[in-house]
């Protein structure tokens, strides 16, 4: 005789293995040496002193040719918010059970940290998101239609605009040449030329680099490139960054990334972008709390966030055509 199970469904363990969460890519440009301005509950005017220094032939005379002028550049936040509430009681016919405490009145449960630590992390991914590819007419995302990001802050005004093309592993290095090319002498002199772009454009890049030049040339090795995202271009003072903020498959809440928003490339000194905020810190804070009033525990976060561009005509973009 052998056992028969023909009635059964197959038995799934279910309580023993640790709760399993996605991947997510946070706010890595926010550390790539961004100009951070906080305190901003408003609005802010960047200060920006330019002077002219003619000179004269010598002569016993004093004639004033020179001008120094004042400008402003405007850093707007926006607030934003989150909030979510759970009826832990809905915990009780699953599994998940195992996370609730004894009794009936339920008023905790031991994922709690863990429900907040994702949280952090999904804000951490929307915030670099949004500072890259937000733009208020955007109807498919409530992440990107807080603000307007740097694309369409660069987009609004007049950056040095590379030759655009349909950016593939045949034209990656031609289309970075052109890039750096086009680099007004003015930006490279005041900091490191960085090339933002995002992991799909680095990974077409860093190949091609490979198949070029070799494994990236004597100056280069795998493990560096790939831990930490970014290569010197060859033959270039320019560093080349991948940031997630710029994937060209990030999320949305219907259909796909508009096009506007993939395939970017910008280059410029880092501290030329500016990310206004009020308290840094807000971003990483949750408040969480079980509402004896309506029986939930409830979630909450807020936050302000805005962008600016200091000189627009020391960034180099580039857009598929």
């Amino acid at each position: 005789m052998a056992f028969s199970f023909d009635t059964m469904t197959a038995y799934v363990e279910e309580n023993r293995a640790d709760l399993i969460t996605k991947a997510i890519l946070g706010a890595k440009t926010l550390g790539l040496g961004v100009d951070i301005r906080t305190g901003i509950k408003s609005s802010e005017k960047i200060p920006v002193l330019e002077s002219t220094v003619p000179f004269q032939a010598a002569a016993c005379s004093f004639t004033s040719s020179g001008t120094t002028t004042f400008s402003q550049v405007n850093v707007t936040t926006v607030g934003i918010q989150f909030a979510e509430q759970l009826c832990l009681n809905d915990l009780n016919t699953y599994f998940t059970q195992k996370y609730l405490p004894a009794g009936a009145n339920v008023d905790s449960l031991s994922i709690a940290q863990a429900i907040i630590d994702r949280k952090i992390a999904q804000v951490a991914r929307n915030v670099e998101n949004l500072i890259w590819a937000g733009k208020t007419t955007y109807t498919n995302s409530t992440i990107l239609k807080q603000l307007n990001g740097w694309l369409a802050t660069i987009d609004a005004g007049s950056p040095v605009n590379a030759t655009p093309s349909t950016l593939n592993s045949t034209n990656v290095l031609t289309i970075f040449d052109d890039v750096y090319s086009k680099v007004p002498a003015a930006a490279i002199a005041n900091e490191p030329i960085v090339a933002f772009c995002g992991y799909d454009t680095f990974r077409t890049l860093a190949a091609k680099i490979t198949s070029t030049y070799g494994i990236y040339g004597s100056q280069y090795t795998t493990d560096n490139v790939w831990n930490n995202w970014e290569l010197m271009y060859p033959g270039t003072n320019m560093v080349v960054k991948a940031v997630p903020g710029m994937n060209s498959d990030n999320a949305v809440d219907t259909g796909i990334l508009p096009v506007e928003a993939r395939n970017r490339i910008i280059a410029t000194y880092a501290s030329n972008l500016v990310y206004g905020t009020d308290l840094q810190s807000d971003i990483d804070n949750i408040e969480a709390w079980y509402s004896k009033d309506d029986r939930v525990w409830k979630l909450f976060g807020a936050f302000r966030a805005g962008v600016a561009v200091k000189f627009i005509d020391h960034v180099v973009q580039y857009k598929n055509s």
